[in-house]
């Protein structure tokens, strides 16, 4: 499958494209997360201008209202002082 690798990181091959280059695939974690990969690699599907998403302001704000839920409906002081190994757990 590493004969017509998918992308070069630190000079080993990683991926593989298919013999007509129609498909492609790789196991590295987060790739697609970096927007100027991201749009690069689509852009060689179809050219076209940056999207404006921009992933890590996203997933910053989806984890910010999760904190902002769980701290509304969950005792999050009593939870933090049972991780620490404070308190007995019950109550």
């Amino acid at each position: 499958g590493l004969q017509r690798p998918m992308l070069t990181i630190g000079g080993r091959p990683e991926g593989a494209v298919s013999e007509d280059g129609r498909v492609s695939g790789c196991y590295v974690h987060g790739l697609f997360s970096q927007d100027g990969f991201r749009h690069a690699a689509l852009s060689r599907l179809r050219q076209r201008d940056a999207s404006d998403v921009r992933y890590e302001e996203q997933i910053d704000a989806v984890l910010d209202r999760l904190a902002d839920h769980l701290e509304a409906h969950m005792p999050l002081d009593r939870l933090l002082t049972l991780a620490s190994g404070g308190g007995s757990g019950a109550g």
